[in-house]
């Protein structure tokens, strides 16, 4: 690290003591890296405040979090292993992904702020997921690492989608209309066809992957969520339901229809490591 960089967040600092109780509440994997290359302070405080928003909207939604560090080194030599353990897996927002994973840039030169080891256990991760017909919810970062995954490709930098610097100094997000296909599960979801949505972003799907289909657009055309055509419920959200300016309607939605697939009714010894 840099004197500039941030160290990870602690793990324990998402897990409360429900969380390690074993009942009848699915238990759902929440993929998110709590380190990356040259993080500082105002990109740490995002990721803990969206890191913490999206936990609790799955235990507000029923679910039962376990957060998985993709940043660990630990973890990432566990493979997918940790996923007989889950009923279903929650992908959140993060740092961007090598584009050594969808383009001929090979994974070896180096990008600023860019870890392709967590890239790497993230994508095998969906891919396991998928083809296990496993419940998935993927957010922002998620949602590209999902179109990656899929074997798609990502715009590597869009200017009028991006966060802005408040009078505070703090990283504010910005209001998006999306309008969503009609019939969509995204559509069913929100039980409509139009959204404002809190968006932060300056990368976004490019080329879909295999089986999934666009599903929601900005104004500009940029894609804003995907879903699987195949699989049960496989959604990718480029917006921030869990962020905490978001319509709370529509983050409940969200996370209860997503929760509510998870409906495997046995219960797993999975147990968060802090």
């Amino acid at each position: 690290m840099t004197t500039q960089d941030h160290a990870a967040l602690p793990l324990a600092d998402f897990q409360i003591e429900e969380d390690f109780v074993h009942d009848e509440r699915p238990t759902i994997g929440v993929v998110v890296s709590l380190w990356f290359p040259d993080m500082n302070d105002a990109s740490a405080t995002l990721l803990r405040d969206l890191t913490l928003a999206g936990v609790q909207s799955v235990r507000d939604a029923g679910g039962r979090p376990v957060v998985i560090d993709s940043a660990n080194t630990e973890v990432q030599t566990s493979g997918t292993s940790w996923h007989a353990d889950m009923d279903g897996f929650v992908y959140l927002g993060g740092a961007d992904i090598h584009p050594g994973f969808f383009s001929t840039i090979p994974l070896s030169e180096p990008f600023r702020g860019v870890d392709p080891q967590a890239d790497q256990f993230c994508i095998e991760s969906i891919q396991h997921a998928v083809a296990e017909d496993a419940p998935v919810l993927a957010i922002c970062r998620g949602s590209q690492l999902l179109n990656v995954a899929m074997g798609g490709s990502i715009i590597q930098h869009l200017d009028n989608h991006r966060a802005v610097i408040d009078d505070h100094g703090n990283i504010a997000f910005i209001d998006e209309t999306v309008s969503i296909e009609p019939g969509s599960r995204v559509a069913q979801m929100l039980g409509k066809t139009q959204a404002i949505v809190r968006g932060a972003h300056h990368q976004a799907v490019e080329d879909l992957g295999q089986n999934l289909r666009a599903v929601a657009v900005a104004n500009d055309g940029t894609v804003e969520a995907t879903e699987h055509v195949d699989k049960e419920w496989v959604v990718g959200l480029q917006w921030h339901p869990e962020e905490v300016h978001a319509d709370l309607e529509d983050r409940r939605n969200i996370f209860e229809s997503f929760v509510a697939q998870t409906t495997r009714s046995s219960v797993h010894d999975a147990t968060p490591v802090v």
